[in-house]
């Protein structure tokens, strides 16, 4: 079956499509786009996005599953800036259940961040279950006292979490979020972490559109990726699938009337 499908009475032969394809897999010919020999095609979709007389319709990457471009909607600097910088890392939680809709919004977002090669390869689980959620806090707090007790090297930044814990018994590693997000990949998948930072940095800055507040879970992350198989238990993965990274949600107990700054730009210039 043939890749591309080409309406020859729209196409303007500007050669937009095969310059855009990152695998060559589309070439020029006297009358437009052909495949080239390479059939590798993996459907990123920027063939048919970029064409301007909407004349090529990929088969991997249908026309009828791409979304209009409104250029009213577009942004200015101004808004973008505050946007970005308005994004917090949020630790405290209103005591309150998110509704599924909104968190299927905010993961079919995060579905759309871009992958190496377009691989994608991501699921999620959401864990809302709060009995759950702080047995899986105890056992990565219980992970962490492993690993001091073993002299890890990380081990050093566990300390002031575990006794926190242990003295006042707050959780420091979900922070009462009432939702675990949990992004799961096949443990034979050798970008699935990368993929799911890509993920969850959409996730992040949608999230405040939502009304939302979101923190990466990084104690767990680590726990997870060390294998520590309590909490493999309590997570219950599918068969083959592997934590690729995991984040809190829920709605934030306080808003921020201030931009926070960060260090000053380092560039070398070349």
């Amino acid at each position: 079956m043939d890749l591309l499908v080409v309406d020859l009475d729209k196409c303007i032969k500007c050669g937009r499509c095969a310059d855009v394809c990152p695998t060559r897999v589309i070439g020029m010919g006297a009358k437009g786009p052909v495949e080239g020999e390479r059939r590798s095609c993996i459907a990123c979709g920027q063939c048919v996005a970029v064409c301007p007389t909407v004349a090529l319709d990929n088969r991997k990457a249908p026309l009828v599953q791409q979304t209009q471009v409104d250029e009213k909607l577009q942004i200015g600097v101004e808004e973008a800036t505050q946007f970005l910088r308005s994004r917090r890392s949020v630790r405290c939680y209103e005591i309150q259940v998110v509704e599924q809709h909104k968190l299927e919004q905010l993961l079919d977002m995060a579905r759309l961040a871009p992958t190496g090669g377009n691989t994608q390869g991501l699921s999620y689980l959401v864990i809302s279950d709060q009995d759950k959620l702080k047995e899986i806090t105890a056992a990565t707090v219980a992970w962490m006292e492993q690993e001091i007790g073993s002299g890890n090297a990380m081990a050093q930044y566990y300390v002031g979490t575990v006794r926190a814990f242990r003295e006042t018994g707050r959780d420091v590693i979900l922070r009462d979020a009432p939702h675990l997000v949990v992004a799961m990949a096949s443990e034979k998948f050798a970008r699935g972490k990368e993929n799911a930072h890509f993920s969850f940095a959409y996730a992040e800055l949608y999230a405040p559109i939502l009304g939302l507040g979101t923190c990466w879970a990084g104690f767990l992350q680590m726990c997870a990726f060390c294998n520590w198989e309590p909490l493999l238990q309590l997570l219950d993965l599918p068969a083959g699938l592997a934590v690729a990274g995991a984040l809190m949600v829920g709605y934030p107990k306080y808003s921020y009337p201030r931009l926070v700054n960060r260090n000053p730009l380092q560039v070398t210039w070349r």
